[in-house]
């Protein structure tokens, strides 16, 4: 095997390594409180800003360091310059081109209570317009006043909306009379292999090339 097709396999691996560009439309700009930072006060809401107004059925939740929900709905907020301009890629004729973006979204969460001090969740879910999922979370530590539950304060127990790519729950087959239901068809194996794994293979494809042309210019 000569260097060339060695050097030619070598690319490939780090082809394989690099991920491709994704579209990036409407995701998280910043939030208020900042991940990883540190509240001190108790505070009626929090507040995640994106690029693109979130949808209708976007999905919020904050958790306790117990994982008790202290959410309570969602509204959009006012939109507004954001404090520095948000990079995104677009994919333009077929090429990925960088746009940005000056204008910020609101989702604005009210949080019922502080139950506890410690590291609290905030998760979110939207889909934006191009249809690409809008996913991820935010942790900050509490170090404030302790307050407690409004009165009559219920946890929410509501999930996503099955429209943001959720995967929905197994449906029961509806009860027939003298007839038995099919069972669903199980869904197909993905052929998909992750990246780590592909370009451990190419890494020994490489290898093995370098090795032999080594013993060949030996002998």
């Amino acid at each position: 095997m000569s260097r060339k097709i060695a050097a030619v396999l070598a690319a490939v691996a780090v082809a394989v390594l690099l991920p491709s560009p994704a579209q990036a439309h409407g995701q998280l700009a910043f939030s208020d409180p900042a991940d990883h930072s540190t509240v001190t006060e108790p505070r009626e809401s929090v507040r995640l800003v994106f690029t693109e107004k979130p949808t209708s059925a976007a999905y919020f939740t904050v958790k306790a360091p117990d994982g008790t929900r202290v959410d309570h709905g969602w509204s959009g907020g006012e939109p507004k310059p954001l404090p520095s301009p948000v990079q995104e890629l677009t994919l333009r004729d077929g090429n990925w081109e960088p746009q940005l973006y000056k204008i910020g979204f609101p989702a604005v969460i009210p949080v019922s209570h502080w139950p506890q001090t410690g590291v609290y969740t905030i998760t979110y879910l939207s889909v934006a317009s191009d249809g690409d999922k809008v996913t991820g979370e935010i942790r900050f530590d509490y170090q404030g006043k302790l307050t407690t539950a409004p009165a009559g304060w219920t946890a929410p127990t509501n999930q996503p909306d099955p429209g943001l790519g959720q995967t929905a729950p197994p449906q029961q087959p509806a009860a027939t009379s003298g007839a038995t239901a099919a069972a669903p068809a199980p869904a197909p194996e993905s052929t998909t292999w992750p990246y780590w794994v592909l370009a451990g293979l190419v890494a020994a494809l490489v290898l093995g090339g370098v090795l032999l042309h080594r013993r060949s210019t030996t002998r």
